[in-house]
């Protein structure tokens, strides 16, 4: 009597954490729940067979099985499982003793994927294992022949008969391994074998006190997901305020393959010391989850809130940061903060941005650049105003020999060259220019070796920020088409 008192005590316990399950996990989870039929077989090990060759174990000892599960996920890579399953067990490998039974199991198993660490949108092939504990009853019978047709005497007989039932309550640990393919998003397919070893000796009615029996079940299972929806709608009366909790619009903006989309406005000059506006619109579609949008600044530049908006915004190390635990519902969201220069700071700078989210799908980033152009202070620009006009450009004369030069610009008309180069990259040097092929090129520098060129080049860049200048060669005045023609 108590021991049937325990067994039922456990068989509750077991059943409490299945219970209380759909209040967890709700932030993490892909799916709520997932239910899963499992046709198979069962094999079976114990005091009669001592077979360990498991082709031999499958086709002599199996009998059909089926089974139910009931899986909750907490996580991509870890979820709760609930099983009941039904079979028979099978033994006819020896000469004179065969063994036939039947075992009802409930169990309660962790199940972990191990690729869903890493990846957790949804794989292809997935392989898991589980562990955990249950309790199933046996049922067994045990026919022993022999020259004198004498039953056997073991537990659960009488000499007298040739025949008996004997019932049971026990433990079971089920530990398996399988693999997961999926045919459709919500459905997959699952070949699993599972190993269940057990505190008793008695399960096939004969007990030699060396050690207990056990048995294992391999079967082939189709998986049906349901989504987190469902769990919201099962729970109206007491979470009407979850029903569009993350998950649920992650999934949503992924099934409607929304795009998202970002204008980022700035000024394309500024000047040395001032501020300046940042307006950003970000089109978002349905999207509600969370978000982040990250500006990087070259050294020189500040930025701050602006006081009225309402939302999370930092700068520090550079990155102007602007964060979402839950976007608003709105389809576009604007807005805008203060971006300043350092005094010191000119020339052409570039600003990388990027929107980071997280979709049905995964982790997702929308990359957008903004360039703009730093103005020396408008006092010392006055002050040095006659110094960067077109009294620095002047025509090109031939060198006799080998002349190296850096290139800092072409255009169509030389009217553009005082105020796109002279003024707006402060270059103080004389340009020299000359028209070849339609256009007007404009060089600085005369160098009689290739290395001075390239020292020169390095140190005006790095002055200017005009990543693009190079190096031409002329013989006799006349330009190169290759550096290496002056160089031999």
């Amino acid at each position: 009597m108590k021991k049937n008192s325990l067994h039922k005590l456990i068989l509750v316990a077991l059943m409490i954490p299945l219970g209380l399950s759909s209040s967890h996990g709700q932030g993490t989870r892909l799916e709520d729940f997932s239910l899963k039929l499992s046709p198979g077989t069962l094999s079976y090990f114990g005091d009669i067979t001592n077979d360990m060759n498991a082709s031999s174990r499958f086709s002599d000892n199996s009998k059909f099985a089926f089974g139910v599960s009931l899986t909750q996920q907490y996580a991509p890579c870890f979820g709760l499982q609930a099983q009941f399953m039904t079979g028979n067990l099978h033994k006819t490998s020896d000469i004179n003793t065969y063994y036939t039974g039947s075992v009802n199991e409930f169990s309660l198993s962790a199940r972990f994927d191990p690729l869903r660490i890493w990846k957790q949108r949804s794989l292809t092939l997935s392989p898991y294992i589980t562990g955990g504990i249950g309790v199933f009853t046996y049922k067994g019978l045990v026919r022993y022949v022999d020259n004198d047709q004498a039953a056997l005497d073991t537990y659960g007989y009488n000499y007298s008969g040739v025949k008996n039932n004997p019932k049971g309550t026990a433990l079971a640990f089920p530990v398996a391994i399988g693999l997961s393919y999926s045919i459709l998003p919500n459905l997959q397919i699952e070949l699993e074998h599972c190993m269940r070893f057990t505190n008793t000796d008695f399960l096939d009615c004969k007990g030699s006190g060396s050690s207990n029996d056990s048995y294992s079940s391999t079967s082939i299972g189709l998986r049906f997901s349901f989504p987190s929806k469902g769990n919201d709608a099962r729970s109206t009366k007491t979470k009407k305020t979850k029903a569009t909790t993350a998950p649920v619009e992650i999934k949503k903006a992924a099934d409607k393959e929304v795009n998202v989309f970002i204008d980022c406005e700035m000024p394309e000059t500024s000047v040395a010391g001032q501020s300046y506006d940042v307006n950003i619109r970000l089109n978002k579609g349905s999207y509600t989850g969370p978000g982040k949008l990250i500006q990087k600044y070259p050294e020189g530049f500040t930025a701050t809130k602006n006081v009225d908006d309402n939302y999370a915004f930092s700068f520090n190390n550079q990155m102007a940061v602007i964060e979402w635990a839950q976007m608003p519902a709105d389809s576009v969201i604007s807005l805008s903060y203060k971006a300043k220069t350092s005094e010191t700071l000119t020339g052409s700078q570039t600003i990388t941005g990027r929107f980071e989210y997280q979709d049905f799908e995964g982790a997702k980033t929308v990359r957008f650049n903004q360039s703009v152009f730093v103005d020396a202070p408008k006092k010392e620009a006055d002050e040095d105003a006659d110094v960067y006009t077109k009294s620095n450009i002047k025509q090109a004369k031939a060198i006799p020999g080998i002349e190296f030069r850096v290139q800092i610009g072409a255009f169509r008309n030389n009217s553009q060259a005082d105020t796109d180069l002279a003024a707006k990259y402060r270059i103080s040097e004389v340009i020299q220019e000359e028209f070849t092929g339609g256009w007007y090129k404009y060089t600085i520098g005369s160098f009689k070796t290739y290395e001075q060129a390239v020292s020169y080049r390095d140190k005006f860049i790095a002055r200017s920020k005009m990543p693009s200048a190079f190096i031409v060669a002329y013989r006799d005045g006349k330009r190169l088409a290759k550096i290496s023609d002056a160089l031999k």
